[in-house]
């Protein structure tokens, strides 16, 4: 009998330990995690810009706070995109990463099975229904919460216009002879930033060459040239005009050093992404700014570059904890409070429902966009191995001063090395 019942005693003594073991795998955190039941993720975040990554980061910090048995480590390195392009490649996937939904690239991760599908996540819903359907994928899913639209457009400095009378330009005409009242002032109109050529490119080329992209998708099809087009030509020259009222040392200046000189009141103007907003109130908070389309031969043949910034998705190969990790992060991040604080600390206008851009003078270039005259990134319909080395083709024909009709060529050149085939 002794023995029966300290065999008991050991079964009951063993038993309460397996139930406290297995009770413990589901307690709902309350703050005191050990740091063994910590589920560590990787976020890689593409944008370089300080004010951005700020944001990011109190925003992270405010959700440990409430989730603290997640950690979230962002990482953003320099040249993300060939990074990350190299890491899906090696199957190397971060569990968390930014990504921009419209491109093409985008599509292909999705096709090959490389990203989750969030369609049925009830955060989705938080997103405005009209950037959210830019992101649709093929097979009619979402893998991504977009989280904010950007746009390029021309940044001014609200006080050298008024002291010298000059009034938004609405006309191409109009904003040289802006340039050229600056200039004759000792201002520097233009700030440009030609060792990112790249977005610069962009900009000037969907502003001043409407469906260029399109004309571009046609020689990338085997179905065309842009040699000897009258509307690429004109784009060419108006490009190399803009370098004539730029500051002198261009050709070194990145787009955060434009910035920061525009913050520090070096140039009238400049042109910039939605994403630069940041970085120039971290500069100098109390520059007074405004924003405007950088303008074609008309106002009805202006168009403005914008689609869909910062968007967050999930690598359909994370561990299942890792999953469930991200997808509570994407869950509060939808959050419209939150979403207002990163809109405000970053600068980049918030497409979570509920929420509104803090600034009454950039607001304008806004409202112009929701008029609809607007082109996607040129990634959104070319391939991204082709668009990145138009960027380099830019800049050989500004840095050799190379004639228009030979950038054209170039440019056909480039497209149909780089075409898929």
């Amino acid at each position: 009998m002794k023995r029966s019942a300290k065999l008991s005693v050991t079964a009951m003594l063993l038993m309460s330990i397996i139930l406290t073991a297995c009770g413990k795998e589901n307690v709902v955190d309350n703050g005191n995690s050990s740091k063994s039941d910590v589920v560590k993720i990787e976020f890689f975040q593409q944008q370089g810009e300080e004010a951005i990554q700020n944001a990011y980061h109190e925003i992270i910090a405010d959700f440990t706070k409430e989730y603290p048995n997640i950690e979230i480590n962002m990482n953003t390195v320099p040249d993300p995109v060939k990074v990350l392009t190299s890491r899906f490649a090696t199957n190397d996937i971060p569990p968390l990463f930014t990504d921009f939904p419209t491109q093409l690239q985008f599509k292909e991760k999705v096709k090959n099975g490389y990203i989750e599908n969030l369609s049925d996540q009830p955060f989705i819903k938080e997103v405005n229904e009209k950037y959210l359907d830019m992101t649709i994928a093929n097979d009619g899913g979402y893998y991504s919460l977009p989280y904010a639209r950007n746009y390029m457009a021309v940044y001014y400095n609200i006080n050298l216009f008024e002291q010298n009378n000059v009034k938004i330009p609405t006309t191409y005409a109009e904003f040289i002879e802006a340039c050229k009242l600056f200039q004759s002032k000792g201002i520097t109109p233009l700030y440009l930033p030609l060792k990112d050529v790249g977005h610069i490119f962009q900009a000037t080329n969907i502003a001043f060459a409407p469906g260029g992209v399109e004309e571009m998708v046609k020689v990338a099809n085997g179905e065309g040239q842009v040699e000897g087009n009258p509307v690429f030509l004109e784009f060419a020259k108006k490009l190399r005009e803009l370098t004539q009222y730029a500051n002198k040392d261009a050709f070194g200046v990145s787009a955060q050093m434009m910035q920061e000189a525009f913050a520090n009141g070096q140039a009238a103007m400049i042109i910039s992404g939605s994403y630069g907003r940041g970085n120039i109130k971290v500069a100098n908070p109390n520059l007074k700014f405004g924003a405007f389309p950088l303008p074609n031969d008309t106002l009805d043949t202006t168009t403005a570059l914008s689609g869909v910034n910062a968007s967050l998705s999930i690598s359909a190969k994370a561990k299942p904890e890792e999953k469930e990790a991200a997808l509570t992060f994407l869950k509060y991040i939808a959050r419209p409070e939150v979403a207002q604080k990163w809109s405000d600390l970053s600068g980049e206008p918030s497409i979570i429902k509920g929420t509104t851009y803090g600034d009454q003078y950039l607001q304008p270039i806004l409202d112009f966009i929701d008029k609809g005259r607007v082109h996607d990134w040129m990634s959104s319909t070319l391939e991204s191995a082709i668009v990145t080395e138009l960027y380099s083709t830019t800049q050989g024909y500004l840095i050799n001063n190379e004639t228009p009709e030979q950038y054209l060529k170039n440019i056909d050149e480039t497209i149909k090395l780089n075409a898929v085939k």
